[in-house]
């Protein structure tokens, strides 16, 4: 049948059905991807790389964690606690209904998950704290309420299930005793035993960031 109709009609068909496709396939362009460009552009450069003319610029993220990580002091750590701030600005600014889509994004769900856990690693220190009094290490009052706006943002886009998983999760990456150095070398590095290996998760909610009285800081 189709052999009988002219060459023209069966292009013409061929585009429409196309287009028609295209339509129905393709999903409609929300509310939230609308203000997930303009999250992105407010983004640029600090979690999300960026082009200039035809190079890739990358995102300052990854390299103030590293900072961070290796200088882990008020000064080296100034910068993502920065980027941070300017986060959970960004999140709070935008719609309830959006936070979730936003979550999923890598970036996003990478710089709150390795910042809240970093800011908790920070104020652990090498080996667990004496008390819950001096659960804070050198964190700031500052640095406290960041990390406190990172909780209640992470309530927000994930929930309470996600959070205490996330809670649990970091337990394992604490510290449970020194290293104990000779010589320039470490002695215990290898078998050194982490928080959740020596402690209760009580004991580590207790002596951790996880227990602040955020009410205290907003």
């Amino acid at each position: 049948m189709l052999n009988n109709l002219p060459r023209p009609v069966i292009v013409f068909g061929t585009l429409l059905i196309g287009v028609i496709l295209f339509f129905v396939i393709q999903k409609p362009h929300s509310v939230c991807d609308s203000q997930l460009e303009v999250f992105r552009e407010s983004q640029k450069g600090q979690i999300f790389s960026y082009k200039v003319k035809n190079s890739n610029r990358p995102a300052l993220y990854p390299r103030v964690v590293e900072s961070c990580r290796m200088g882990n002091s008020a000064g080296a750590c100034y910068e993502m606690f920065s980027i941070l701030k300017k986060l959970v600005r960004d999140l709070n600014a935008s719609p309830q209904e959006c936070l979730v889509p936003f979550g999923e994004v890598a970036e996003v769900k990478k710089a709150l998950n390795e910042g809240s856990q970093l800011l908790v690693q920070l104020a652990w220190g090498e080996k667990p704290p004496e008390t819950a009094f001096t659960k804070f290490g050198w964190l700031q009052t500052v640095d406290i309420g960041l990390f406190c706006s990172m909780k209640a943002t992470y309530l927000r886009v994930y929930g309470e299930s996600a959070w205490n998983n996330f809670r649990l999760a970091t337990h394992k990456k604490l510290p449970g005793e020194a290293s104990i150095y000779q010589g320039g070398s470490c002695l215990n590095c290898e078998y050194k035993q982490m928080a959740n290996e020596k402690l209760s998760d009580e004991e580590i909610w207790v002596k951790s960031l996880f227990s602040v009285r955020c009410d205290q800081y907003q």
